[in-house]
């Protein structure tokens, strides 16, 4: 494989890395957009939707814009349902609830809770206000959980993107000393995730997007300015800086193709879990670039993803092992962590 910090030998000119950038994140929404969505053969689930539910105020907004979520319940099913908690990714601006995966199919029709969450844009609030309005929704979950049947003793995250840089947040939240108050969560499932922003441009495939030499990096936007300038704060919003012990199970899903946010950030946090002592899985996605997880093809029967996966119950993660992304092997991790069965694992 070529040195992924080959191409970042030169120095090039800010306007040059600018235009390079924003046609690679041009590429990667036009992708988004025209991306196929499965068929639906199976008849409409029966699940119950409540929208709009407000958990929090957008400080900072200048309207101050209520937060809201989306519930997504399944009906027929026992209760107290186990919740997962989707975060949409957007580079931290431009989220929206109802980007990404169908969360009726994946996974209400299938007996759990799911909530679409949305947070604070950095153009609004910087770090760590995305972290505290996350914070915000999971307690408003806690609150109104008898009158719709969670079970918030098994609460799950997942997201993509910046969203999946938040679910990591939140689940390691609770084992950091200052965020002790923190809901407890038993499970996270991360998409192609920032891990460290110190070393985004380091991490970058050839070609790819040299975050540190662009104002307009989303990178720079959540921290408020280049996060080399910052490196506390960068530090911080790191969450590789913040595996410590009692951090949840972690999945992480990485395309090996990502132009956006090299797949080196997975590795170095899978390999940070695995040093200390966590459960942590990794399944490299080939050919997959950046935003697989919102085109709806590794839903399709027949997925094209073919994947390595590597486990930290595998000889401290070196083993690596064939696989393909389905929903069925995330739903499948989200069974093992989060559902009361009476035959346990």
């Amino acid at each position: 494989m070529s040195d992924p910090t080959a191409a970042l030998a030169a120095p090039q000119d800010e306007a040059a890395v600018r235009a390079h950038n924003a046609k690679i994140a041009q590429r990667y929404l036009e992708g988004l957009s025209q991306a196929p969505k499965p068929a639906l053969t199976l008849p409409p689930p029966d699940v119950r939707v409540i929208r709009d539910l407000a958990f929090g105020r957008a400080d900072g907004a200048e309207d101050g814009t209520e937060l809201r979520m989306d519930l997504y319940l399944p009906t027929g099913s026992p209760l107290p349902a186990p919740v997962i908690v989707w975060l949409p990714g957007g580079g931290w601006r431009m989220q929206r609830r109802g980007n990404g995966p169908n969360l009726t199919r994946l996974f209400a029709q299938r007996g759990y809770a799911m909530a679409d969450v949305e947070y604070r844009s950095s153009a609004v609030a910087i770090w760590p206000a995305q972290l505290d309005d996350v914070t915000a929704a999971l307690r408003h979950l806690r609150r109104i959980a008898p009158e719709y049947g969670l079970d918030v003793d098994a609460v799950g995250l997942w997201g993509s993107s910046s969203g999946g840089h938040l679910a990591l947040h939140a689940g390691f939240a609770g084992a950091r000393p200052d965020r002790e108050d923190q809901p407890a969560v038993r499970a996270v499932v991360a998409g192609y995730p920032c891990t460290d922003l110190l070393s985004v441009t380091e991490d970058a495939l050839p070609g790819g997007i040299l975050a540190d030499q662009d104002p307009d990096d989303p990178s720079w936007g959540l921290l408020g300015g280049r996060p080399a300038d910052l490196p506390d704060l960068a530090r911080d919003a790191s969450p590789v800086h913040h595996v410590g012990p009692g951090v949840p199970p972690v999945l992480l899903l990485h395309g090996d193709a990502d132009l956006v946010m090299g797949p080196a950030q997975a590795h170095r946090l899978f390999d940070a879990l695995v040093a200390g002592d966590a459960e942590a899985h990794l399944l490299m996605v080939h050919g997959a670039d950046h935003g697989f997880l919102n085109t709806g093809v590794w839903e399709n029967q027949e997925s094209p993803y073919r994947a390595t996966l590597r486990s930290s119950r595998d000889a401290a993660g070196t083993r690596e092992r064939a696989a393909i992304l389905t929903p069925g092997l995330i739903e499948r991790f989200f069974d093992r962590h989060l559902r009361r069965e009476p035959w346990g694992d």
